[in-house]
């Protein structure tokens, strides 16, 4: 006998209040300012123009410098924060993107090829920058750094040589004193070549050589032969060896002193240049990084101040 279960009364109560539970539980989308829509990941394409001025002005950073996947990355939380509504308000205004196309756009057709890759963000981030009108906020998204008043401004003159000039100063030095060395080397043997030839040709004077196929001239060849196969086996052995005079007769060993001191202040003396040449560089590197951040923490704090008076009067 098949028996059916019962329904419970209390069931269709229990789906309905699930079912309300979760209706109020949503929280309903914000509104954008002006209106906006929202966006998605695939209108990429759409508003390249306006990300990349997010990315120079709110973060620093250079589009174009970026690898795939940390583009990628940033593109997704750019639409995140845009879809939340966290970013200023003048991001959302749409003369704000056209004014970004326009400056792409322009700047393109005036840039040559070979530069256009690397400073578009710099020249857009300058035309942009005048509409942006953020509200202050803690958020990074809401303002940023102004990006250098003159980009293109070089230092001119002579500069305090880096780290990497001395090494290569030195790397140069040192092949030149082999170079040097080298050289000396082949003067002395050319000249005891020369010196060798031109003592056979005065023997050969003195000493007048015998008939062409004679006996004597025949022994005479046969002493050249074992001459020169003499001077081969002592040249091979090392040759004449220049010993110093002090080395034959000895030296007094004050003098001994006195030269071993000055070797070793000579070596004291090059090692202190070294130093001090290392710690100029050093300094100037760390002198030419503070600048670098002073002119940015000044440039952020002229845009602060503007956007300040602009927002507060």
């Amino acid at each position: 006998k098949s028996r059916s279960r019962s329904r419970s009364p209390y069931a269709d109560g229990r789906r309905q209040h699930r079912r309300h539970h979760h209706r109020r539980s949503a929280s309903p989308r914000p509104t954008l300012p002006y209106n906006a829509q929202r966006l998605s990941k695939r209108q990429y394409d759409e508003y390249k123009p306006l990300f990349q001025s997010y990315l120079d002005i709110q973060k620093h950073l250079n589009l174009d410098e970026l690898d795939d996947r940390e583009a990628r990355g940033r593109w997704k939380s750019f639409v995140s924060h845009w879809n939340r509504g966290d970013l200023a308000r003048s991001w959302y205004d749409p003369s704000m993107l056209k004014t970004a196309k326009d400056t792409v756009a322009s700047y393109q057709q005036s840039e040559e090829p070979h530069t256009r890759r690397r400073s578009s963000s710099v020249y857009e981030s300058a035309h942009v920058r005048t509409a942006v009108d953020g509200t202050f906020s803690e958020s990074d998204d809401e303002f940023g750094p102004a990006a250098p008043k003159d980009v293109s401004a070089r230092r001119t003159g002579p500069t305090m040589p880096k780290l990497d000039d001395l090494a290569l100063r030195d790397e140069l030095r040192r092949e030149d004193e082999t170079r040097a060395g080298s050289n000396y080397r082949d003067d002395i043997r050319f000249a005891r070549k020369q010196e060798r030839k031109v003592n056979a040709d005065r023997l050969e004077e003195l000493v007048p050589r015998a008939d062409p196929g004679s006996r004597e001239r025949q022994l005479e060849k046969k002493r050249e032969t074992t001459t020169a196969l003499n001077d081969f086996r002592n040249a091979k052995d090392g040759g004449d060896v220049d010993v110093p005079e002090a080395d034959l007769m000895g030296t007094d060993d004050l003098d001994v002193y006195k030269r071993s001191k000055n070797e070793m202040e000579r070596k004291k003396n090059e090692r202190e240049i070294r130093r001090e040449e290392i710690m100029r560089a050093r300094a100037a590197e760390r002198e030419e990084k503070l600048a670098e951040i002073r002119q940015k923490e000044a440039a952020t704090m002229e845009y602060l101040k503007a956007l300040a008076k602009d927002r507060f009067g």
